[in-house]
């Protein structure tokens, strides 16, 4: 319901029919209305995964980064990751950092002096990978070294099917898409 609408039933219903009063009000209503469309769009900047373009850019600069993703999903994705990576450095920053990038479960873990990093839900290496490296890389103390751990389909995880079924796939779609 719009603002006029909400003004006018509050009047007395000998004002309502008024058109000067209609018109009046009319007028206040439509800025209140477009105040709430504004309010809108600034609550949606305070969130990471509702943030426009042009709440990337800000807070690009203000934190003093360049964003490497291609899409805004990407971004707001790589734009998280950059943000929490200010705590303090443990397991439990790295799987924060891990599960704001929206392409799949990572699990991570550290056993003889090296940070595993496994991609879980994803069969192959998952797009935008690159950007997780990154922010881990920039939150992780620099003595640790990395292993990244990725998923691939072996013939015995394969459902049990004829050789015609799989000859319309390539071998890379058999072994990396999802769903075969």
């Amino acid at each position: 319901m719009s603002h006029k609408i909400q003004i006018i039933n509050n009047l007395h219903k000998v004002f309502r029919g008024d058109p000067y009063i209609n018109s009046l009000l009319g007028t206040a209503g439509e800025r209140l209305d477009n105040i709430s469309i504004k309010a809108d769009e600034i609550e949606k900047e305070y969130w990471f995964d509702t943030m426009s373009a042009i709440g990337i850019a800000i807070m690009e600069n203000q934190m003093d980064y360049k964003c490497m993703g291609k899409t805004i999903e990407e971004k707001r994705e790589e734009i998280e990751g950059h943000w929490k990576i200010a705590g303090k450095c443990d397991l439990q920053l790295l799987q924060t950092i891990a599960n704001s990038w929206r392409n799949g479960q990572v699990a991570i873990m550290f056993t003889n002096a090296v940070i595993e990093i496994t991609f879980i839900s994803i069969v192959g290496i998952p797009r935008d990978v690159d950007a997780l490296k990154a922010a881990i890389d920039n939150a992780k103390p620099a003595h640790l070294p990395i292993n990244y751990t990725f998923r691939y389909r072996v013939w015995g995880l394969l459902p049990p099917k004829n050789w015609e079924y799989y000859k319309k796939y390539t071998w890379e779609e058999v072994m990396k898409k999802e769903g075969i």
